[in-house]
């Protein structure tokens, strides 16, 4: 382990660096992309008019279905799943993110909570990135997500029985039924039945027009476990409980307050910790400074999953602009780690600038440097006073 003292706190430096790993994904070579609300490509089934599809349906020519209508992205709205045969069947699913043709969604359940990222593309939904301990929020949907090798298809154009596809080798997945009317607790649902055959085992998705999925059946020798939507939860909210660090120069010490974060679908998790980061934790008074310029920008804020570690990459103004002594620098410094390793409940935290080590002229930090988020033994509590 490599230590470095920093005057006023101590910083830890941990060799460990392992950037959050994101797979890629390369688009159907069929077509080009079918995007949602009926924008249609090569390949789109939009106005179709083949008689084989209608029957199928049991649209017209200009309602035919497209899997898109089957995984519709729902902005501010939480599903919520419950059933019966495992442990894990109660799930609740809201979207963080829901850009263009691209939505990224946390799947909550009693054993862990899943981000994942869900692309449209040339008739096809794809599921192309899945990311565990998602218990905060993350921006991935805005990845270059190309060549991802897991990347699922969840569903398929045309919307008919018969329409299968591989999911990986020896697994098929297939349209076994449409047209179908459901009953769930959460209301009536036009539905498509998808299922997915293994050796041992079928996995069958209910799709409901307009909200995606509704029932699920997994079904293998006598075991049987089924999931239902229960309930529909609109203009719903996340919200976060955050605690921002501060320098407080004078005591030689860090000051902290604590504030409950509302997050709709599409705010940025960067751009809350912007604004927070920009400000003094008391504008009332000169006492307290910021963390970074109003100039400077976050560029990502993520957890990395193969170490455990927080990590924040700011644009190259937060050192150009920071104007700080080697005392206030080391202070700033340890309230970024302290903000984001409670943030994300991990005990290091790695700080980059424009993806690169971070180096000003009182600090110089390798590649594989992680700072270590070490809580300070006089920390004081403060009320934010922020000044309209």
């Amino acid at each position: 382990m490599k230590k470095l003292a920093l005057s006023g706190l101590i910083i830890f430096l941990i060799v460990a660096l392992i950037l959050v790993g994101c797979g890629r994904y390369n688009g159907d070579d069929n077509g080009e992309a079918t995007l949602p609300n009926g924008e249609e490509g090569e390949n789109g089934d939009e106005g179709d008019d083949e008689d084989e599809n209608n029957e199928n349906t049991g649209e017209n020519d200009e309602e035919a279905l497209s899997s898109y209508d089957f995984y519709p992205f729902l902005e501010n709205v939480r599903l919520q799943y419950d059933g019966e045969g495992g442990e894990f069947v109660a799930e609740r699913i809201h979207f963080d993110y829901v850009y263009d043709n691209r939505a990224q969604i946390r799947r909550e359940t009693a054993g862990t909570t899943v981000l994942e990222v869900i692309h449209y593309d040339a008739g096809k939904v794809y599921s192309v990135l899945r990311e565990a301990e998602a218990y905060q929020r993350e921006s991935f949907y805005n990845l270059d997500l190309m060549d991802v090798e897991d990347a699922e298809v969840l569903i398929m154009d045309p919307i008919a029985i018969g329409t299968q596809w591989e999911v990986r080798e020896g697994v098929l997945r297939e349209i076994t039924n449409v047209g179908m009317v459901m009953e769930t607790p959460a209301g009536e649902f036009e539905v498509i039945e998808v299922t997915t055959y293994e050796e041992d085992s079928t996995f069958t998705v209910y799709y409901g027009k307009d909200y995606g999925k509704v029932k699920t059946l997994f079904e293998a020798d006598e075991t049987e476990i089924y999931a239902e939507l229960v309930e529909i939860d609109k203009d719903y909210q996340v919200v976060e409980e955050v605690r921002f660090f501060y320098p407080d120069f004078n005591e030689d010490r860090l000051v902290y307050f604590e504030e409950a974060i509302p997050f709709d679908t599409n705010v940025e998790v960067e751009d809350i910790f912007e604004e927070y980061f920009r400000r003094s934790p008391r504008e009332d008074s000169d006492e307290y400074v910021p963390l970074m310029s109003g100039n400077t920008s976050i560029n990502f804020i993520r957890l990395n999953r193969e170490d455990f570690a927080g990590h924040i990459d700011f644009s190259a103004e937060f050192v150009t602009e920071m104007n700080a002594g080697t005392t206030l620098e080391n202070m700033i410094l340890s309230s970024v780690v302290r903000t984001m390793g409670d943030y994300f409940m991990v005990e290091e935290v790695k700080l980059t600038i424009e993806g690169e080590p971070y180096e000003s002229g009182h600090f110089e930090f390798q590649e594989g440097n992680y700072l270590e988020n070490r809580p300070g033994d006089d920390e004081q509590e403060i009320e934010k006073v922020w000044l309209e």
